[in-house]
């Protein structure tokens, strides 16, 4: 808690957490918009407006708003800078966030969270409620290609490399199977940081779309298949390593049962399981862990789960936790094999 939020009053303590929305709202506007990656040197409201074709004095509002959430900063000759917060709103920052945040801003996110008092009495994803049928069912109607398209980007572009590249030993000439693997972002980059590593990248039809091109432009396609499929059916066979990366946490329990018995039934005796994502411990109460644990239940019906609940699921699946490797300001990997 910030010194500012320390004393503010009850009530205007309150006003700023509801309002919260509202700013989120405005940066997920400037993100689509890509004011960001035009913001290579200070900007007056005007310039920016010319530059995204936007109206100047309602731009300026916007910008404004993200001003106050440290996004940008508001200069005393009118112009307009980002902070480091704000840089990683640019498309060609390596940390990039602008495809998160345009997710985030899209009509049907707007929508679900206006039905999360349904999640709250019933447990029934407020996703459901709002579109009648579940996100995967709404993603995977060619009529919803639009927000289909933008939630595999922002998984794409929030792929969890780093994660696994630093702290993880791929067996020599290893084959990674990336479950659940979209476009193939994950997979790219591990095999460009791994050229002993061959690998292939497995999800639903219209997740795998545009998966081949990539590896083509990443320079990795001698060494990588793309496999269509779903994971409640079965997974491809033949992995040394089999990856999950922020995959369990989008399902219940009784789903993710059924992810892992599948991935177990293609698995060898030497081959391993890697789970990355968030992993809180039982009593973490910050506010991104909350507010993420919170997302998932009110989205899907899932949640964050500490390494304990991973390790009862691994049982009813055939698996062993065999390793634990958890960082409370980052994502955790685990990893487990067969028993």
């Amino acid at each position: 808690m910030s010194q500012q939020q320390s004393v503010l009053p009850p009530r205007l303590r309150l006003i700023e957490i509801v309002s919260a929305g509202w700013i989120s709202a405005a940066v997920s506007a400037l993100a689509d918009l890509g004011i960001a990656d035009h913001l290579d040197r200070p900007r007056t409201a005007a310039e920016l407006a010319a530059l995204s074709s936007a109206e100047p004095e309602a731009l300026s509002r916007f910008l404004d708003a993200a001003a106050a959430a440290g996004v940008l900063t508001a200069e005393e000759d009118g112009r307009f800078a980002l902070t480091g917060v704000g840089a990683v709103l640019r498309s060609d920052s390596p940390d990039s966030m602008r495809e998160m945040c345009r997710l985030t801003g899209m009509e049907e996110f707007a929508r679900t969270w206006a039905h999360c008092a349904h999640t709250a009495r019933t447990g029934a994803p407020a996703f459901d409620a709002a579109h009648g049928r579940s996100a995967w069912e709404y993603m995977s109607d060619p009529g919803h290609a639009d927000f289909s398209t933008a939630f595999h980007r922002a998984m794409a572009e929030s792929a969890a490399g780093d994660t696994v590249n630093a702290r993880y030993d791929f067996p020599e000439g290893a084959h990674v199977v990336d479950v659940g693997g979209g476009r193939g972002a994950m997979l790219a980059r591990l095999l460009t940081e791994h050229p002993h590593l061959a690998g292939t990248v497995f999800d639903l039809p219209n997740a795998v779309r545009g998966a081949a091109e990539l590896l083509a432009d990443a320079g990795v396609s001698d060494r990588a298949t793309v496999a269509a499929g779903s994971f409640f059916d079965g997974v491809p066979t033949g992995g040394d390593v089999y990856l999950l990366s922020r995959v369990i946490g989008n399902w219940n329990d009784e789903d993710s049962v059924r992810i892992l018995r599948r991935v177990r039934e293609a698995m060898s005796p030497a081959s391993r399981l890697v789970i990355v994502g968030h992993m809180p411990t039982a009593d973490d109460r910050t506010h991104y862990v909350r507010a993420l644990d919170l997302y998932m239940f009110v989205l899907l019906q899932a949640r964050l789960r500490t390494p304990e609940q991973y390790r009862l699921l691994f049982e009813q699946a055939g698996l062993a936790l065999s390793r634990a490797d958890l960082r409370p300001d980052a994502e955790s990997l685990i990893e487990a094999r067969p028993v």
